[in-house]
């Protein structure tokens, strides 16, 4: 058990106990391999009671996943500038590597998992990019999304052979820098050639003239 010493006692705090250890293990392993038994263990409670209050490992991982989507909604934001990038980077890492694995496992859809951004940000990719087509912003929102579950989910492995051989100790966040940018131009239709070269854009609403 590793959200406390003192085992939960009473339905409430068997509940919530349940609901945080399935939010803590999302974000290290697939739905798949989390198995009831490793809930319980998790939470400080005896097997049975994941039957008992939700009716089988499912249910919980379904309150796991919600409980991390909406932490990473209310903190998430915009970044600074509702206009700069739809993703901010590595701040929650729970929630994204528990999208990440859910995905790759094929097992979103079943735990019902959700990116609360996505909606946010292809309403302000679509009020600045208001001449563009549609589908061509949804289409580049999208990609930004890959990118940053990405990161989120490899960043770990990519950044110390990056800055392996004595290279820039800075270089990982160097990288993010980066990605910030490419993720900025793709949500407001910039050229991401350029920001993938470091060079940041003035953003100009397409209706603007010249």
């Amino acid at each position: 058990m590793t959200g406390g010493s003192v085992r939960p006692r009473g339905a409430e705090a068997v509940r919530e106990a349940l609901v945080a250890a399935a939010a803590r293990l999302l974000g290290g392993a697939p739905p798949e391999r989390i198995s009831g038994r490793r809930l319980a263990e998790e939470a400080g409670v005896n097997y049975g009671l994941v039957h008992h209050y939700f009716g089988g490992k499912d249910a919980v991982l379904r309150e796991g996943f919600a409980r991390l989507t909406a932490e990473y909604a209310a903190g998430e934001g915009l970044d600074d500038s509702p206009r700069v990038a739809p993703f901010s980077l590595r701040r929650w890492p729970d929630f994204v590597r528990a999208l990440a694995y859910a995905s790759l496992s094929g097992e979103a859809d079943r735990t019902h998992v959700a990116h609360p951004t996505l909606d946010v940000a292809v309403g302000h990719a679509l009020e600045a990019r208001i001449d563009d087509d549609e589908t061509e912003v949804r289409v580049d929102v999208g990609i930004a999304t890959v990118f940053h579950l990405a990161r989120c989910l490899f960043a770990s492995t990519v950044d110390p052979w990056v800055e392996r051989d004595g290279g820039v100790p800075d270089m990982g966040e160097r990288v993010e820098e980066r990605l910030v940018l490419i993720l900025r131009a793709l949500s407001l239709g910039l050229d991401p050639g350029r920001a993938a070269r470091g060079e940041r854009e003035s953003f100009r609403r397409s209706s603007e003239p010249g």
